[in-house]
């Protein structure tokens, strides 16, 4: 290790506090039009998210019968618990749409 980068045994609360205020902001530089391409991919992916969780829900509430057969308890649990959770994320994303 380099003598003048050595890493001291101890720093003040002052020191630290200095550093702190002296260092450089971590935020990235993010030009106004890569942000906005950003966003509206985001918006895209959440539509299509949404509209693959509606058509999921569709299918596990038409096929309930036939999933059940040939599944354990544990089985369907899982499945029950899946279905609940796409119905919270959809709820989410509704209210995040508000």
């Amino acid at each position: 290790m380099d003598a003048n980068n050595s890493v001291p045994q101890a720093i003040s609360h002052r020191q630290l506090i200095t550093l702190l205020q002296t260092a450089a902001s971590d935020t990235p530089m993010v030009e106004g039009g890569a942000e906005a391409d950003r966003s509206d991919e985001l918006e895209g992916l959440l539509r299509s998210y949404g509209q693959v969780s509606q058509r999921l829900l569709q299918a596990l509430q038409q096929r309930n019968g036939a999933l059940a057969k040939g599944r354990n308890p544990r089985q369907l649990m899982a499945i029950g618990a899946l279905q609940a959770h796409v119905t919270m994320a959809l709820q989410a994303l509704t209210a995040s749409q508000a």
